[in-house]
């Protein structure tokens, strides 16, 4: 029984990150709509590769989950940027099957070094934080701005050069083991945060499968509950379950919902913001009288009382006063 309990346990680690993220993809090509946020993919991309890391430099589970759930997770994360990068191209008139000039990778990859030299070299050699951040945001865009899958794949493979190089020259210390497992579950924690801050500033939930977000959620669950790290994972599922409310916040039966009850309310909101600005504008107008004076009610600049109209006089009287 307890070998069968291990054995789920270890498919489940090992597909959760492939079958978590198969609805949104799903989504994005059958809609094409942009309310999913790519960070989130450059978020688990990174956690996915170097938790196979990790368990490459022995610092995690001594099982073939940690490898397979990584390299699923990474396949996933890829799928998910080549429906990105469709969209994006539909989006902007240039359609999947025309011929289009196609840029040199081993360029944009070199360049897209080059910006992350400047952002090291402005933070910590001219220690200028004001360059530092208008580099970074500039690698951001640039980074984003591909409409391509090739130079995605190209930092990945790069990065993961890199990664085998650091474990090779540092696979004898403790501590790159720990840090590895440690950065992972960080940027597997922070990861919903990518969605949540684009549905809170776009205020529509369009093209976000709720189904990915709820297994998700369930995800972090377990996690805080059996995994090893559960602060990371509570931390997670607080994300989770943000990212869910405002998903189902923003769905079509709460928005009709919420139109209802808005035209329904209407008419009081418009009663309490009259007296609420009758009330406002007495204050406004009112006047404390001094010391033996009689309360005066308020005028307006040309001596009539608040609301009266000027009086007309009839005109015999206005004809003797102009001296006719």
């Amino acid at each position: 029984m307890d070998a069968a309990r291990r054995l789920v346990e270890r498919v489940v680690r090992a597909t959760y990150p492939f079958l978590t993220y198969l609805p949104q993809y799903y989504l994005l090509q059958k809609t094409s709509k942009d309310g999913f946020a790519p960070a989130t993919c450059l978020a688990e991309l990174l956690a996915r590769t170097l938790a196979v890391g990790a368990w490459a430099n022995r610092s995690g589970p001594h099982n073939a989950s940690a490898p397979v759930g990584g390299v699923l997770g990474v396949f996933a994360q890829l799928l998910l940027l080549d429906a990105v990068v469709q969209a994006r191209r539909k989006k902007s008139g240039r359609g999947i099957t025309q011929p289009t000039h196609r840029p040199r990778y081993g360029a944009t990859t070199r360049q897209l070094g080059r910006e992350v030299r400047a952002v090291f070299r402005a933070a910590f050699r001219d220690r200028d934080k004001a360059l530092a951040l208008e580099r970074f945001k500039k690698l951001r865009v640039a980074f984003w701005a591909w409409d391509e899958l090739g130079p995605y794949v190209e930092v990945l493979v790069v990065f993961s050069l890199y990664l085998v190089g650091a474990s090779f020259l540092l696979g004898t210390f403790r501590w790159f083991g720990s840090f590895l497992m440690t950065a992972s579950a960080m940027m597997d924690a922070i990861s919903p945060a990518p969605q949540l801050i684009r549905t809170f500033r776009r205020r529509d939930a369009a093209g976000v499968s709720a189904l990915t977000v709820g297994l998700r959620f369930i995800g972090g669950v377990f996690g805080f509950a059996y995994g090893a790290r559960p602060k990371l994972s509570a931390a997670r599922a607080l994300l989770d379950a943000l990212v869910v409310a405002l998903v189902a916040w923003h769905s079509p039966p709460v928005a009709r919902v919420r139109a209802a009850c808005a035209v329904l309310l209407d008419p009081v909101y418009g009663l309490v913001r009259r007296g609420c600005l009758w009330a406002h504008r007495r204050r406004a107008y009112a006047r404390v009288p001094t010391e033996g004076e009689a309360p005066v009610s308020p005028k307006t600049p040309g001596g009539l009382e608040e609301g009266a109209s000027p009086r007309r006089e009839s005109p015999a009287k206005e004809a003797v006063v102009s001296g006719e």
